[in-house]
């Protein structure tokens, strides 16, 4: 009984609970491990962060190549060289954001001389007659760089005054290079983006690889157009070729038939003659004998048009003011103007160089087209006769307010024989002989239709010798 109390009583002691206090190592080694876990929470952020900027930077180059991939292979289907530089200066601007860009590019091959082609976008643009030309130290040096540079790279100096006012409408910007084969073919020049930022090298790369794909497709439509051009002139020589043979045939064979007319002509009309003054008393006699030397005198004139056509008359050249020649046929045409109630209206320029031609001949050819435009001009209208030159060239315009020439005629108004008059009113042997004469002046003779009317435009080359009106 007692040893049981004992025992029971000894187990029923309070128990001494454990320490829960920590000894200072174990404080400094937590301290450290969370440290040690902010540290690694932080290099994971900056490693995501890394990450996550360079996948932004490498999704921009993907998009940034499927661009310039997709815009390659447009580039290689254009053909038209506005259409493309259209296309090159929208996709630039559109991909970094700029608000005006302009291209400068090549003259010609040989002049070196950098001229604007395109500009699109708000703001000023240099002006037109300002111009970059090769052998100065920024086109040196841009064409070696073959990279885009920052305009405040170059505005010191590198670059000429010339070149500072140009720049200056871009500046802050970027200058492109366009380079073909090692040659500078143009430059791109593009202004500060619109959101205040600078350039970056995503920009500038782009740029850089735009640029490169772009000058090969430029150097392909400038020499498709140089083609289709020289395509055109062969063309056009083939037809003149074409018409200048058909011209000489027909000149040979109307010879021999007007050789052939004109001695019974001749031989006719003088027995014709002597049956009139035989026959004076008999009026029904007179009024036929009159009507049959109308058409012999009819048929004469056609002969002597053939002949001419076939081998005019020689010319005699001199200096001559074609303003003064011209102003004779229209004072001999006066009465026939005023009494068709046509208005005349006449632009001389002044001072326009003297030519070297025929005065009666280049007569001949002014009357011809002026009878042409009273004649379908009946009920009235206006005329205008202008004279006017372009470099090396004496232009004279013909315009009237007719109804013009069908355009699927015009082609052959030139061809001997062919005419748009009703039958018994022409020969169509007058444009042919003012063909020939002003070709044989040097010159050309062309129409066209207008939206009032029709227009002959007559060129011929100035004299040799710059004599002016008045002298």
């Amino acid at each position: 009984m007692t040893e049981k109390g004992n025992k029971k009583t000894k187990s029923s002691a309070p128990r001494k609970k454990a320490s829960s206090a920590k000894t200072p190592r174990n404080t400094r080694q937590d301290q450290a491990d969370r440290e040690a876990v902010s540290l690694l929470k932080k290099e994971l952020q900056e490693k995501i962060t890394s990450l996550t900027e360079a996948n932004r930077q490498l999704k921009r180059k993907i998009f940034d190549l499927y661009t310039i991939f997709e815009i390659s292979r447009n580039f290689s289907a254009v053909l038209d060289y506005h259409q493309l530089l259209d296309t090159f200066i929208y996709t630039s601007l559109a991909q970094v954001g700029a608000s005006k860009a302009a291209v400068y590019v090549e003259r010609s091959r040989q002049d070196g001389v950098y001229v604007v082609a395109k500009h699109k976008g708000s703001g000023e643009f240099p002006a037109e007659d300002l111009h970059f030309e090769v052998g100065t130290t920024m086109i040196d040096y841009l064409t070696r760089l073959n990279r885009p540079s920052l305009t405040s790279e170059l505005m010191g100096d590198m670059a000429t005054e010339r070149e500072r006012l140009i720049l200056n409408q871009f500046h802050p910007g970027l200058v492109v290079p366009l380079i073909f084969q090692s040659r500078l073919g143009g430059l791109l020049l593009i202004s500060d983006k619109m959101s205040g930022r600078d350039f970056t090298m995503d920009d500038i790369e782009f740029l850089s690889i735009l640029g490169n794909k772009v000058s090969v497709s430029i150097e392909n439509t400038r020499l498709y157009e140089a083609e289709k051009v020289a395509s055109q002139q062969l063309r056009a020589a083939q037809q003149q070729l074409v018409h200048s043979e058909r011209l000489a045939a027909l000149g040979e064979m109307s010879a021999k038939v007007a050789h052939e007319i004109n001695n019974p002509l001749g031989i006719i009309k003088n027995y014709i003659l002597l049956v009139k003054k035989s026959l004076i008393e008999n009026e029904d006699a007179s009024e036929y004998t009159e009507i049959l030397s109308q058409e012999i005198e009819r048929i004469a004139r056609i002969v002597k048009e053939l002949l001419d056509f076939h081998r005019p008359k020689g010319l005699e050249y001199q200096s001559l003011d074609v303003a003064l020649v011209l102003s004779d046929v229209l004072l001999l045409m006066e009465r026939q103007i005023e009494s068709k109630r046509i208005q005349l209206v006449k632009r001389f320029e002044p001072n326009c160089p003297r030519v070297e031609g025929s005065p009666e001949s280049l007569k001949q050819v002014f009357l011809n087209i002026i009878i042409n435009a009273l004649d379908v001009m009946d009920t009235g209208g206006i005329l205008e006769v202008y004279i006017t030159h372009e470099g090396k060239e004496i232009v004279i315009l013909f315009s009237d307010t007719g109804p013009g020439i069908p355009p699927e005629v015009i082609p052959r108004i030139f061809e001997p024989f062919f005419t748009t008059k009703e039958p018994g009113k022409g020969t169509g042997l007058g444009l042919s002989v003012c063909y020939g004469i002003i070709k044989q002046h040097g010159g050309s003779i062309t129409y066209k239709n207008t939206d009032n009317g029709g227009c002959f435009e007559v060129r011929l080359p100035a004299a040799s010798r710059s004599g002016r009106h008045g002298e």
